[in-house]
């Protein structure tokens, strides 16, 4: 049966085994919200369990970054959905990355079994193929269960670097009953390595319609602030946007830059230490706002009260922000550096080159010359109907019958599976 031929709401509610490290707690609210959510929207169609696994950490001082592993609970509830996070035996940094996808096997089958008695799991949905699709293809076989995968990360130049772990994520890629990319710019580093397959497929993340909304006393919106949400990487290009700051507010002297974010691995403090050190060597300082780390619903509060909202990534493989500030009624900036591409048109806002702190500050400026041009309904329209949570989840539980319908075992692991 064809994918489109299934019905977007099945006639009972399946059992979904959502299993992913990415997954937001107490300790690391920052790591894999965008899983969390779509874990949610697949809660209102299914009964969803997740599975988070969070690396072993023996007892040390409570100093160390590495000890926020041992604070965050095996079990809880989160927004109404059962977590478990059974605990794995890892290595510092990526020194045992090449076998992490084995160490998960030993570590958490036992935890599996366990959970498996208590929920009868019809489906394993991963998110990122290595290690969790790489184990999830594993545990579908030992279940005699479909796996899907959703791959959210760029594979090119990782899968270089790694050539055990390319050679586990294609074999893992190969069994599964759906291979699915959040965006065409990644599908197509995939399809580098895995070959055309019609079970390589886009799901875009969608937005949460009712979260982001635009402000509903448009005077209370503030037009000499722009806004950036996300992690404070360099990857993500914060550099270029202080830099195009520097220009901006030589002739918009009220204007100020909101920056909402933080980092949750201690390896890339220095680089939030450089970023504030920027600002202040640009003299931004009364024009630079570091709001750090806010909760999703006062993020949504900074989006809908600024102009505009800013993404200067060097890499980004989809841009969930930008779909979540044009729901909220702003327009957006961003780079062209992959899956922005599929969501940023003239219609919405501008793109630009990365690393060209210059022309990111003509966008910025233009577009805050032509606000009037992009109406809130007119942008917000744009966002959901091309990426509400409502499309996909129609679409992907399409994909989910469609792998239930499959007989059992027909896609088979090569060897060297994990």
């Amino acid at each position: 049966m064809s994918v489109e031929a299934h019905p977007a709401v099945t006639s009972r509610r399946r059992k979904v085994l959502v299993f992913s490290r990415n997954y937001p707690s107490d300790s690391m609210p920052l790591l894999g919200p965008w899983v969390e959510q779509w874990a949610r929207a697949t809660a209102r169609h299914a009964d969803v369990q997740v599975v988070a696994p969070v690396p072993y950490c023996p007892p040390v001082s409570s100093h160390l970054a590495i000890s926020r592993f041992r604070r965050i609970p095996k079990k809880e509830t989160i927004n109404g959905i059962p977590v478990t996070r059974p605990r794995f035996i890892s290595g510092p940094g990526y020194s045992l990355h090449s076998f992490e996808s084995r160490l998960w096997n030993l570590s958490l089958t036992p935890e599996l079994d366990r959970l498996r008695e208590e929920f009868r799991f019809e489906l394993i949905h991963a998110h990122f193929s290595y290690p969790d699709g790489a184990v999830a293809a594993a545990l579908g076989r030992r279940y005699g269960v479909p796996v899907i995968i959703t791959e959210h990360a760029r594979w090119r130049p990782w899968m270089d670097h790694y050539p055990t772990v390319r050679r586990i994520a294609v074999a893992a890629s190969s069994q599964a009953a759906y291979h699915t990319a959040v965006s065409h710019f990644v599908s197509g580093l995939i399809r580098e390595y895995t070959g055309d397959s019609p079970r390589l497929l886009v799901t875009h993340p969608g937005v949460d319609g009712s979260v982001f909304t635009p402000i509903a006393d448009d005077s209370q919106r503030n037009l000499d602030q722009i806004v950036y949400v996300g992690r404070l990487h360099l990857v993500k290009g914060v550099d270029m946007l202080l830099r195009a700051m520097s220009r901006l507010v030589r002739h918009r002297p009220a204007l100020r830059l909101l920056l909402v974010g933080a980092n949750f691995y201690a390896a890339t403090s220095r680089e939030v230490d450089y970023i504030h050190r920027l600002a202040d060597e640009l003299n931004l300082g009364s024009h630079v706002d570091f709001a750090g780390s806010l909760p999703r619903e006062a993020v949504a509060e900074a989006i809908r009260r600024s102009a505009l909202l800013v993404l200067p990534s060097r890499s980004e493989t989809f841009g969930s922000v930008l779909i979540e500030a044009l729901a909220s009624g702003i327009p957006v900036v961003a780079t062209r550096c992959g899956g922005p591409e599929e969501i940023v048109t003239d219609e919405v806002g501008r793109l630009v080159a990365t690393e060209d702190w210059e022309a990111l500050a003509v966008a910025i400026d233009n577009l805050l010359d032509s606000l009037d041009r992009y109406p809130a309904a007119v942008l917000r329209e744009y966002a959901l109907a091309r990426f509400s949570w409502e499309r996909l989840m129609a679409k992907m539980l399409s994909l989910y019958e469609d792998a239930l319908d499959r007989p059992t075992g027909e896609f088979r692991m090569s060897a060297g599976a994990p």
